[in-house]
C-alpha cells in the first residue's frame, strides 16, 4: 500500500508542469545579445480553442507559438529540426531557461509552457528579440513582434 502511495505521489509530481520545469538542464552559459534576429515576418491566427503567431522566413515557418486554452498552455514549435534532445533553451532579455520538449517524426521540437510561467512574461518583453536552440537544434533568435504577445493573452483570458 505504501509503494502505491509513493507511485501516485511521483506520478502526479510528474504530471505538474512546474515540476518537469525544475527537471529540465539548465541553459549553457550564452547571451540572446550574440544572436542576430533572422529576417522573417510574423503572423498571426485565431481558431477554435485557441490561436496561433508563426514566424517565416524565405525558406518558410520556423518557429511557432500556440495557444492551447483548454490545457492553458503555450507551445513553442521549432520547425525543420534534423534532430534534438528533450529539452529546448529559452532566451530572452532578461530569463534564459531550459523546457522539456518532444521531438516528433515531422523534424518538429515543440516545448510546452503553462501560461502562468514567468518564462512567457519574459519572451512577451524581451527587448527586441528572442532565441532558442536544443542540442541537434541550432540556436535561432526571431523578432518580438506583437504577435507573440497576443498568442500567451489569448491563452490567459
Amino acid at each position: 500500500m505504501k509503494m502505491l502511495r509513493i507511485a501516485s505521489a511521483a506520478l502526479a509530481a510528474l504530471a505538474s508542469p512546474s515540476a518537469l520545469y525544475a527537471q529540465a538542464p539548465a541553459p549553457s552559459t550564452f547571451s540572446i545579445d550574440s544572436l542576430t534576429a533572422s529576417a522573417g515576418t510574423w503572423s498571426y491566427r485565431s481558431y477554435a480553442g485557441g490561436s496561433e503567431a508563426a514566424f517565416a522566413d524565405a525558406g518558410g515557418t520556423r518557429l511557432l507559438l500556440r495557444c492551447n486554452r483548454v490545457a492553458r498552455t503555450v507551445s513553442i514549435a521549432r520547425t525543420g529540426v534534423p534532430a534534438a534532445t528533450g529539452a529546448m533553451s529559452v532566451w530572452t532579455s532578461s530569463l534564459s531557461r531550459s523546457v522539456p520538449a518532444r521531438f516528433e517524426a515531422t523534424r518538429v521540437l515543440t516545448a510546452d509552457v503553462a501560461v502562468t510561467d514567468p518564462l512567457l512574461d519574459a519572451i512577451s518583453l524581451s527587448r527586441g528579440k528572442f532565441g532558442t536552440s536544443a542540442l541537434g537544434a541550432p540556436a535561432v533568435a526571431v523578432p518580438n513582434w506583437a504577435e507573440v504577445s497576443r498568442v500567451i493573452e489569448d491563452c490567459r483570458s
